[in-house]
């Protein structure tokens, strides 16, 4: 009686085992990696070409002085005793002795150490998105700006103090930008349209 329940339990154990072997060999070619030379060939065929995107690069462009500084005197006609007419620029005021920074890469294409109605002040020239501008920092403390024409600039580089110096009545950064052709423009809406660089 024994020998019939084992030879029962051999019968139902056998073919347990081989669809086991059977699923594990199956569940292998499943999990293959390896691609049949058509399938390699189909593959090829349905790829999607990819689209041509050209690369874009833009100027990191910043403010001069903190974002938030004051403008005591804005660009255009202004009427005041002693001061130019035409203003060509904005002046802010944050103080005698604050670091000046350069508002994007560039090239200084004039440099004054001397006292004339900007007093100590530099020119950069710089290529903001294609296009050629010129930045000027004037009015800047006696030695603190060094820069010779020619002298390559970085963005955020200190250029120099913000000074009294020239025809000045206080302590403020004389902030101008000129087209290529050195046409003077307004620098806050220019500024307001290029800076991309958070604060």
């Amino acid at each position: 009686m024994a020998g019939v329940c084992l030879a029962a339990v051999g019968t139902l154990t056998v073919p347990a085992a081989v669809a086991a072997i059977q699923q594990a060999q199956i569940d292998a070619t499943a999990q293959s990696f390896e691609l049949s030379a058509s399938w390699a060939t189909a593959a090829a065929v349905l790829e999607p070409e990819r689209d041509q995107f050209d690369i874009t690069e833009y100027t990191v462009v910043q403010w001069p002085l903190a974002a938030n500084t004051t403008i005591s005197s804005f660009f255009g006609y202004r009427s005041c005793e002693g001061c130019s007419t035409m203003h060509s620029g904005i002046d802010f005021t944050p103080g005698a002795g604050v670091p000046i920074e350069a508002i994007a890469d560039g090239v200084v294409v004039g440099s004054s150490v001397a006292d004339g109605s900007w007093g100590v002040h530099v020119t950069i020239e710089h290529n903001v998105d294609g296009v050629i501008y010129r930045s000027a920092y004037a009015h800047m403390q006696s030695g603190s700006m060094t820069l010779e024409i020619g002298d390559t600039v970085e963005r955020g580089q200190v250029i120099g103090r913000v000074g009294n110096t020239g025809q000045s009545f206080g302590a403020h950064l004389h902030f101008v930008i000129q087209t290529g052709d050195g046409t003077f423009i307004n620098p806050l809406p220019w500024m307001r349209e290029h800076v991309n660089i958070a604060e």
